[in-house]
């Protein structure tokens, strides 16, 4: 056999070695299978207010201050969600909420706000405190002034976002 024919044949060996190969390599069983019916449901963080009207309506001095006047008024909030929840008084948007000639001047009407964090399993209830105080000191360009301000509560879940304290973000 003559070297062109060894090379050929070698060619030709290596071509359908490859064809094989390849050929071969598509040629696996495959088989899958479908698990179906799985359905992922998220739960809620909801809180609502339960305080019985507006929290200044409890107070029947509210409508006629005077200076030295000062009252804790006490707001009840539920977790309507079902997850567990941490709650809060914002007390941030709350100050910026205030509005009105009774919170401007040298001598306001001031807030303190109830600074805990609290823990709500679904369907429980708490309170927050918030006390306002109308300094003995103000003067004469308060009479007849009106201001307002929102309370406003923030819930954030409590599974998988705790440090045992509070929650790790409110966001």
């Amino acid at each position: 056999m003559g070297i062109k024919k060894r090379l050929g044949l070698a060619m030709a060996t290596t071509a359908l070695g490859a064809t094989l190969l390849a050929g071969g390599s598509f040629a696996l069983f495959t088989s899958s299978a479908t698990n179906e019916g799985n359905t992922f449901t998220s739960g809620t963080v909801i809180i609502t207010d339960k305080t019985v009207g507006s929290l200044v309506s409890q107070d029947v001095n509210f409508n006629n201050l005077a200076p030295g006047d000062t009252k804790v008024l006490t707001m009840t909030v539920k977790n309507e969600g079902t997850l567990e929840e941490w709650v809060r008084i914002d007390s941030a948007a709350t100050i910026a909420s205030k509005t009105g000639a009774l919170f401007a001047g040298a001598t306001p009407v001031s807030l303190t706000l109830d600074p805990k964090v609290v823990k709500l399993a679904p369907g429980e209830t708490t309170t927050f405190d918030v006390t306002y105080l109308f300094p003995l000191a103000a003067d004469n360009t308060y009479q007849n002034a009106t201001g307002s301000f929102k309370v406003i509560v923030n819930a954030v879940q409590a599974r998988n976002n705790t440090t045992g304290n509070g929650p790790t973000t409110w966001q």
